[in-house]
């Protein structure tokens, strides 16, 4: 018997780069999903579909990387044969999706998510939560190769419609805010610069982060304020200041973003979008002329509260918090000026918050 699972993307209302660094993030799960069909076929071999894609097939018990999109799937099966010995017997996977790749919306923890999920419950696994997320962190971190931390894979099991999740990635604590946007409305613009997190550059950043906190001489970033920032400056070096330097800021600014939140404070909520954004920028280094740009004009107009760039950045998406009465206007003059400058349709999404991975219908709407 077939089966259905969706898994949702997220966005990250405010706390970039701050996940790996032990630090907080304010995720929010997203209606856009990738769903998942499942069907045992008892011979043995798992196949893989997926519109557009050259259709992949295997022996369950040999699983080995091939650089595509596949990889997510098999990093699944792999971290359960090695955690559980599971043995599936074979089966028949077919994966349609809503989240556009690439644009920091986190299709690939959503593709993870999709199947441990549907895994735990078609075999029975008895999975908690934190062995789903966790279990489908470490499949992307030692199968696929991308050092990510909890953030995306969390978001996608935990996420809760109208809530964002303020999560402290050291204790592994979280609380859900109320995300009721009233009058407002989050749109997504996907620059179509796409980015490939596994060339590296995104674990270059990882790297960068953790030689500041060494030279600082603590363990972890928690232990550092911005008082000691300042007076080491000289000794960490300009690069390394930036980095830490991010990352110390952006904390607080989740922090204060918690408290605004919690009384619907859109407005200034949009101005430490704007903030997070600047030190991306010029800090941490993982915009790109695209994504500032989106920014830039975003900046400039009536009914937007604040704009940044989410996900792992060097290309990827603008998160904007708007007046719903000024959507139109303000999507219509931001598309018009990117294909202006950079000859490029750009797409823009409107998207809510959602819950986390479940299983559904086949007839699901996404």
């Amino acid at each position: 018997m077939k089966r259905y699972f969706v898994a949702p993307g997220r966005i990250n209302i405010i706390g970039e780069h701050t996940d790996y660094n032990e630090g907080f993030v304010m995720p929010a799960a997203i209606d856009k999903y990738v769903l998942l069909s499942i069907e045992k076929n008892g011979n043995g071999r798992i196949h893989l579909s997926s519109m557009g894609r050259e259709p992949v097939s295997f022996e369950e018990s040999v699983i080995e990387k091939t650089g595509d999109w596949s990889d997510y799937l098999k990093g699944i099966i792999w971290i359960l044969k090695n955690k559980l010995d599971a043995k599936f017997g074979g089966m028949d996977i077919d994966i349609r999706s809503s989240l556009p790749e690439g644009a920091g919306l986190s299709s690939s923890a959503a593709l993870e998510v999709a199947l441990i999920v549907a895994l735990n419950s078609v075999f029975d696994l008895k999975l908690s939560e934190t062995q789903l997320y966790n279990y489908a962190q470490e499949a992307e971190n030692d199968f696929v190769g991308v050092k990510c931390g909890i953030m995306d894979q969390f978001t996608a099991v935990m996420g809760r419609r109208n809530k964002a999740i303020f999560l402290d990635t050291l204790k592994m604590q979280y609380e859900y805010v109320p995300l009721e946007l009233g009058n407002y409305t989050l749109l997504v613009f996907d620059s179509k610069v796409h980015h490939s997190l596994s060339r590296g550059a995104y674990n270059s950043r990882r790297e960068e982060a953790r030689k500041a906190l060494e030279i600082l001489g603590r363990s972890s970033y928690r232990e550092v304020s911005m008082v000691d920032l300042f007076p080491n400056r000289g000794k960490m070096g300009d690069l390394y200041y930036r980095r830490a330097l991010h990352v110390v800021s952006e904390n607080m600014r989740v922090l204060e973003s918690m408290k605004i939140l919690s009384n619907s404070n859109f407005e200034n909520l949009g101005r430490l979008l704007i903030q997070s954004h600047e030190s991306l920028a010029l800090d941490y280094e993982v915009t790109c002329e695209e994504t500032d740009f989106i920014v830039d004009t975003l900046r400039e107009m009536k009914g937007v509260s604040g704009a940044r760039m989410i996900g792992a950045g060097f290309g990827g998406s603008v998160l904007a918090l708007c007046e719903k009465t000024e959507e139109k206007k303000i999507v219509e003059v931001v598309k018009t000026r990117y294909k202006e400058k950079f000859a490029i349709d750009i797409d823009c999404y409107e998207v809510r918050p959602s819950d986390g991975a479940r299983e559904v219908e086949a007839s699901f709407p996404l």
